[in-house]
């Protein structure tokens, strides 16, 4: 297995109310953050959860031991260990957030409670009473956890709401640009599987975006060419750099070289062929959207600063007695 796997969370992350829990015989604290108990209760459901979400990913490909496989050769933990090791993680992440809520004064109104009520029902809804009954849920308690995964969210959106990032001109200056893809890959069924073109067909293709380019130039209008061929051409923009931007690099390298309302050549990529033409030097709506992208990014860098402070000074005491009571061996295929 891959050194590093990271973990493809449950999406309801995790939970708030362990903030102000009592723990019991019945329900011992699996660990403490800041003396705050985290029960087995809701150590075993989101170990569960995220369990669920792990198999859908991995269990065709490692097979029905893949809990006693390696995931980290360094580390030489196995995928179970791991799994446990990123659940507990998160579960201090969101405990520490709601710990901080009284201070940057953020709280549920009871409009964000009604709504994360029926939230609570259809997540209930949704799953097999099996599983449900495995992991120890029921619509109150799920309702704690949407609870506490909406409280952390308004707290590192209070935490940075008022940080304001130095973001330059340069860095987020857009240019208009106008593209289409002739495919070449093939086409996907009903069930999503990749039927490719066969080699007719793609030597079809490669000429319809030599045609489509010389249509294109002759014209100076690459939409109206691709729509000729009954193509859908694609507005977009550019930045001095192709880093993070998202969108086929070679396509954008070879905009870049062109001046404006020039067309390129066919570019070719593992898609298909691409034909560019930069439409304008500056284009105001991607500006403004890679501004505000680039904004969120550096908020949330923020909030990370703002939480390793609180994660370094956190008091975490483990009862590996009660952690180990959970056991991640049996995938969940056989509950149901």
């Amino acid at each position: 297995m891959k050194k590093g796997l990271k973990a493809i969370l449950f999406v309801l992350c995790m939970s708030l109310l362990g903030c102000g829990r009592e723990t019991s015989a019945e329900d011992p604290a699996a660990f403490l953050v800041n003396g705050e108990p985290v029960g087995l209760r809701e150590w075993n459901f989101y170990v569960r959860m995220n369990q669920m979400q792990w198999e859908k990913v991995w269990l065709n490909a490692y097979g029905d031991d893949m809990w006693s496989q390696t995931a980290d050769e360094e580390k030489g933990t196995t995928m179970a260990e791991q799994l446990k090791e990123e659940v507990m993680e998160s579960i201090c992440r969101i405990h520490l957030a709601c710990q901080h809520a009284e201070e940057y004064g953020v709280s549920l109104d009871e409009g964000k409670k009604q709504e994360i009520r029926e939230r609570a029902a259809s997540f209930m809804e949704g799953y097999h009473e099996a599983l449900l009954a495995y992991a120890g849920a029921d619509e109150d308690f799920v309702f704690e956890q949407l609870s506490g995964r909406e409280l952390s969210f308004l707290v590192a959106e209070a935490c940075v709401a008022d940080y304001e990032p130095e973001i330059s001109e340069e860095d987020v200056r857009r240019e208009g640009i106008l593209y289409v893809l002739i495919s070449t890959t093939g086409l996907r069924d009903a069930e999503g599987n990749l039927e490719p073109f066969s080699q007719e067909e793609v030597e079809r293709r490669t000429q319809v975006a030599k045609d489509v380019c010389e249509a294109a130039r002759e014209s100076g209008d690459l939409q109206a060419a691709a729509e000729a061929e009954g193509l859908t051409p694609i507005k977009g923009s550019m930045g001095k750099s192709n880093e993070g931007d998202g969108q086929e690099p070679r396509m954008l390298d070879a905009a870049r070289a062109l001046k404006v309302g020039e067309i390129s050549d066919p570019v070719w990529t593992e898609e298909g062929w691409f034909l560019v033409q930069h439409t304008s030097d500056y284009d105001e709506e991607g500006t403004a959207y890679y501004r505000e992208r680039l904004i969120r990014r550096a908020r949330e860098e923020e909030y990370e600063r703002i939480y390793d402070g609180w994660r370094k000074e956190a008091q975490i005491t483990v009862h590996q007695e009660v952690l180990d009571q959970v056991d991640v061996k049996i995938v969940l295929k056989e509950l149901l």
